[in-house]
């Protein structure tokens, strides 16, 4: 489906399936070394707690109260971030009905966006885009794959900033424009079928190159 709710969940799954393939190198690499590991902060920090410690005095029973220690937040493996990351797509997948649960939950949910309605591809999509943010702000040594298309004009704007989003396999690879422009729905000059307003541009590569004779 060419709706631009699928086109985007697309790019968001094949950029995480890159991403999760260098936290699979991560893991690893720190189970032969059996050394390496990342420390714990914000999101996917793992805070122990302590044990109850009672204060006051013996004079004083009642007016003990019991004070909850925490100790400092522990190292995270990449294997706990990967399980986790696990456990989010698999909720994702049995959240989209993907069938065939012997797969792995990210080849599930790529096969199934384009089966979804627009409405629920693109919460699929923010979901996904949530996963690809967090494994993002860590250190994996990854980033996207992206290519400017500097030859071929917008079909929106016209502006010579196309960029090729090369994340997966060729015939899934997509197409936005750097300006940010927004889609302004039914009668935009995008060319979208389905154009929704408010919703970043995004095409096939093939249907930009194939619209140019490229």
């Amino acid at each position: 489906m060419t709706h631009p709710h699928h086109l985007h969940a697309t790019a968001a799954a094949w950029s995480l399936q890159a991403a999760r393939g260098a936290l699979a190198t991560r893991v690893r690499a720190e189970t032969l070394r059996r050394g390496e590991s990342l420390t714990a902060a914000g999101p996917i920090s793992s805070p122990r707690y302590g044990t109850r410690r009672v204060v006051g005095g013996h004079a004083d029973p009642v007016s003990a109260t019991l004070v909850l220690e925490r100790t400092p937040a522990r190292e995270t493996t990449w294997a706990e971030v990967l399980q986790r990351s696990d456990s989010r797509l698999a909720w994702i997948a049995q959240e989209m009905r993907a069938p065939d649960p012997h797969r792995p939950a990210l080849d599930r949910i790529i096969a199934g966006i384009p089966h979804l309605r627009p409405a629920n591809a693109r919460l699929i999509h923010l979901h996904l885009t949530g996963e690809l943010d967090w494994l993002g702000s860590l250190p994996l040594g990854w980033s996207p794959v992206r290519h400017p298309l500097g030859s071929i004009a917008c079909p929106h704007c016209g502006e010579r900033q196309l960029i090729v989003q090369a994340d997966g396999p060729e015939e899934a690879w997509t197409v936005v424009c750097a300006t940010g422009r927004l889609c302004t729905g039914a009668g935009c000059g995008c060319g979208m079928p389905g154009a929704v307003e408010g919703v970043a541009h995004i095409w096939w590569r093939k249907d930009v190159i194939g619209a140019v004779g490229g």
